[in-house]
């Protein structure tokens, strides 16, 4: 199965290669390739290369990033945990009983506002 960035990559090589009127067989040959490797490349069923991203950009003339335009950027925001905190968490995970999860959690809590007062 395609990944979603290469299948969302395909779709705006298609997308800025039509607002271009470019064929497929036009921009294959600036390329050195078939037309079909670019069917297959704007399916996303063929991860295009580093090489042939920058190309693509190039031939039609704008930043490679226009290429991922729509790709999730963001990465989740890394918590450091002291070691204790980590253990906490290690020992938590281990609770079978939704209960007792629900306890720690409601205990937390409460020791957490209580010192924020």
């Amino acid at each position: 199965m395609p990944d979603p960035v290469d299948i969302l990559v395909g779709r705006n090589v298609r997308q800025l290669r039509a607002r271009r009127r470019v064929s497929q067989l036009e921009l294959g040959e600036a390329l050195g390739l078939t037309f079909q490797q670019i069917q297959k490349y704007e399916k996303g069923t063929n991860r295009v290369s580093a090489s042939k991203l920058h190309q693509i950009a190039q031939f039609l003339g704008v930043e490679i990033s226009a290429l991922f335009e729509g790709a999730e950027t963001s990465q989740p925001e890394k918590i450091e945990l002291s070691p204790e905190a980590y253990q906490l968490a290690l020992h938590y995970d281990k609770l079978h009983s939704p209960a007792g999860k629900e306890a720690v959690k409601t205990i937390l809590t409460l020791m957490s506002n209580e010192t924020a007062a």
